[in-house]
Parts: C-alpha cells; sequence; structure tokens
C-alpha cells in the first residue's frame, strides 16, 4: 500500500516539472513545427549515415543470408532499427530545442 502512495506521489510531483509540453496556442504550434522541420532534417542526415554504415557491415554476411532465404528477415530488421533510429534521435533533438514529450503514467494499467 505504502508503495502504490509513493508511486502515486512520484507521478503528480514529476507531472509538474516540465517545461514545455506539445504546442498550446498557435503562436506555439508555429515554433513547434519549425524545430520539428529543423530537427527532422537534422537527423536525416545523421539517420541515413547511420544506416548506410550498417548496411554495409550486414553486406558482409549477405551470401550466407540469401543462401538459406532468410534476407527478408534481416531487411526488415534493418528498416526497424532506422525507425527506431531516427524516432530516438528526432526526441532527442526535440528534447534539445526545450520540447518535451507527455509523461505516462508511471503506474501501468494492467487489463484482465
Amino acid at each position: 500500500m505504502k508503495t502504490i502512495i509513493i508511486l502515486v506521489a512520484a507521478a503528480l510531483l514529476l507531472g509538474g516539472c516540465e517545461t514545455k509540453g506539445y504546442p498550446k496556442d498557435d503562436a506555439q504550434a508555429a515554433q513547434y513545427a519549425n524545430d520539428e522541420r529543423a530537427c527532422r532534417a537534422q537527423v536525416r542526415d545523421v539517420a541515413q549515415k547511420e544506416r548506410n554504415i550498417e548496411d554495409q557491415r550486414r553486406a558482409t554476411f549477405e551470401g550466407e543470408r540469401q543462401r538459406f532465404g532468410q534476407e527478408d528477415l534481416y531487411k526488415t530488421m534493418a528498416n526497424q532499427g532506422y525507425t527506431n533510429n531516427y524516432d530516438r534521435l528526432l526526441g532527442q533533438c526535440m528534447e534539445a530545442r526545450g520540447w518535451t514529450p507527455k509523461r505516462k503514467s508511471p503506474i501501468p494499467r494492467i487489463s484482465w
């Protein structure tokens, strides 16, 4: 019981620590759009360079994958890795510009 009370209190305290959340008015929305556009351009270059390096590394064993019929799995994994990396870098860039994502509740919902 004590741990639940502590978790709820921590969630309430941490909820007030945010600097900027998602845009609430037109001026903030315009600034958010500008920041997001700049971050996407910056992140696209970095993520593509990292993707190219990973693709070159994976090409080393490409013959073995084709021989065993596993090339689709590795392509799917590479695409998902690129997407995850891009999203992570975009989030870091937006946080560096002062935008913080909405915090999720620290108490997970349990569905039965």
